[in-house]
C-alpha cells in the first residue's frame, strides 16, 4: 500500500504569535458592542431568560 504524498501549497510567513495577535484583533473587532451587560439578572423562568437573551443578541447591545 502506497502512502499518498503530502502537497505543500505555501509557507506561513508570520510567526505563531503574530497570527495569534491578528486573530485576537479580529475577534475584538467582531465582538464590539456584543455580549451580556454587566450585572445580576433574575428571571421567573428559563423561557423569559431565553427571550431576553435572543432580544439582546438581535439588537446587538
Amino acid at each position: 500500500m502506497e502512502t499518498p504524498s503530502i502537497k505543500v501549497l505555501g509557507q506561513l510567513r508570520q510567526t505563531p504569535w503574530q497570527r495569534f495577535a491578528r486573530l485576537q484583533r479580529t475577534a475584538a473587532r467582531l465582538a464590539e458592542g456584543r455580549g451580556q451587560p454587566k450585572g445580576v439578572f433574575k428571571f421567573a423562568s428559563n423561557e423569559a431568560c431565553t427571550t431576553w437573551t435572543a432580544n439582546l443578541n438581535r439588537t446587538g447591545k
